[in-house]
């Protein structure tokens, strides 16, 4: 049984200035260098024991036109999993090698698994960083004003573009914004934070989810309880040992069985990473004007 942890991810905007082989010497440098000059960060995970990511250092790492290229529109690092393995979590980085870019729209792709010719991992740079060029960077919005935004409690009805999943019952006004705004669709089928449109929208038990597009809205709609948060986004650690429904938080969750669970702290993240069935059980019940908290953080 296979469970995927992750956090959320934070959105940076970047180009960049690196170390003379192309690599910043860590994620905060990274961030550091993208917020100044633009541009974005490219991680790439690799470990210790792992013979491609060895190759990979030898063949294509060692390249001055691929360290040129590493320090040309993007903020690159490289991580070891073993050394850092929260970030390799937050990143979904289970398997190395691997290349993540997170873009200055906020969207995190995971753009390679495995080795990479040097010629393929030049196209693979390159082609990031034009699209960091081409990327507006968003105006940043207050989690509070974007919930407002969605749902004006000045407006009893549905707003345009808002769609109900069967036996919705939404009974928050304003209604609870699921998974801080980011599509659910993209998260669960493609491991990928991509801020959901305002304009397309959907209400499952009381929560309110937006999406990447309407594609993704249709496909929710069909099987909602398969991408919705299980528990209504609650921490179930909590929610099994103190009966108490608590909204976790999008910065600690957990795939188990292909479901997401959202949790308060990495602690109880990690209990149920421990002992997943424990913590498991159906909470049909649940209800969302029940739950402690106004908004999925």
């Amino acid at each position: 049984m296979r469970a995927f942890f992750f956090a959320l991810v934070i959105a940076a905007s970047g180009t960049v200035a690196a170390a003379e082989d192309g690599w910043l010497e860590s994620y905060t440098a990274a961030k550091d260098v993208v917020e100044n000059d633009g541009g974005a960060i490219l991680i790439h995970f690799h470990a210790w024991y792992c013979a491609p990511c060895k190759q990979m250092e030898a063949n294509v790492f060692s390249d001055a036109e691929v360290q040129r290229a590493l320090r040309n529109g993007l903020a690159s690092i490289k991580v070891d999993t073993t050394h850092d393995p929260d970030l390799a979590s937050k990143y979904g980085a289970d398997t190395v090698p691997r290349d993540v870019v997170i873009f200055p729209d906020g969207t995190v792709e995971t753009l390679n698994v495995g080795y990479m010719s040097k010629s393929s991992y030049l196209n693979l740079l390159r082609e990031a960083a034009d699209r960091a060029r081409r990327m507006p960077v968003p105006t940043p919005v207050d989690t509070k004003d974007k919930q407002n935004s969605v749902g004006n409690p000045e407006n009893t009805n549905q707003p345009e573009g808002t769609s109900k999943s069967e036996g919705d019952e939404s009974t928050i006004d304003p209604p609870l914004i699921g998974l801080d705004g980011f599509c659910p669709v993209r998260l669960h089928d493609k491991r990928e934070w991509r801020p959901g449109q305002e304009k397309i929208t959907a209400d499952h038990r009381g929560v309110r989810y937006l999406f990447a597009s309407e594609a993704d809205r249709t496909a929710f709609l069909k099987d909602p309880s398969r991408y919705a948060p299980q528990d209504l986004g609650c921490d179930p650690v909590i929610l099994t040992k103190d009966q108490k429904a608590v909204t976790g938080s999008s910065r600690f969750g957990a795939f188990f069985d292909n479901r997401l669970y959202l949790f308060t702290t990495a602690a109880n993240r990690d209990k149920f990473k421990a002992k997943p069935l424990e913590f498991t059980e159906i909470r049909s019940a649940l209800r969302a004007d029940k739950i402690e908290g106004t908004t999925f953080q």
